[in-house]
């Protein structure tokens, strides 16, 4: 095993390297769960929270099982009364929507864990691993940052200075354009 800071090769019993001092089996831990710390959601196996197909699976399941209890107690009350007919048909919506929830389930929702079933689950990390997660997002979002790649056209295009702006242009004067129209068709040449 190599110490992650500063290279020293050291033995897989070794628990601080060296030459730096660093934790080794902690290293070592951060490497056998895949590079991601402890108490980190993907590193929690079923025994943790659910995940939202697990927890729309259940809901499905729950509502189908409300909705042949609802339809059981109608169809008793029906078989007393003829009027409660109505509530069967209630019992088969309630049953055919767990059916429908857990279709969308099954085949439209993800499986990983989220932290907001982490959270409900009672299952999110203590204090001291919060932080460590935090710390570790910032790092994985610094990494993809990047320099902008080099400009073709070189900036000092983008910057020409204008005419000096201290000293203002007076206005050319009417008589000035009229003199030189005159002069002009005197001299024979086109007029524009």
């Amino acid at each position: 095993m190599f110490c992650p800071r500063c290279g020293q090769q050291a033995a897989e019993e070794v628990r601080f390297c060296s030459r730096c001092g660093l934790p080794l089996d902690a290293a070592a831990e951060l490497v056998e769960a895949g590079g991601y710390p402890a108490g980190h959601p993907a590193t929690t196996e079923a025994g943790g929270a659910l995940t939202p197909r697990q927890r729309g699976t259940r809901k499905g399941v729950m509502i189908m099982t409300g909705g042949l209890l609802f339809f059981g107690l109608a169809a008793i009350l029906t078989v007393i009364k003829h009027d409660f007919f109505v509530f069967l048909i209630l019992g088969v919506a309630i049953f055919t929507i767990g059916i429908m929830r857990m279709l969308y389930a099954r085949l439209l929702e993800g499986h990983n864990v989220d932290t907001k079933s982490a959270k409900r689950s009672g299952t999110t990390p203590d204090v001291e691993d919060g932080a460590r997660l935090k710390g570790a997002a910032k790092l994985k979002k610094g990494r993809g940052a990047e320099l902008p790649p080099a400009r073709a056209v070189p900036i000092s295009l983008y910057t020409r200075t204008g005419g000096d702006t201290s000293d203002m242009a007076a206005p050319p004067s009417v008589s000035e354009g009229t003199t030189r129209l005159l002069e002009e068709e005197e001299h024979g040449a086109p007029v524009e």
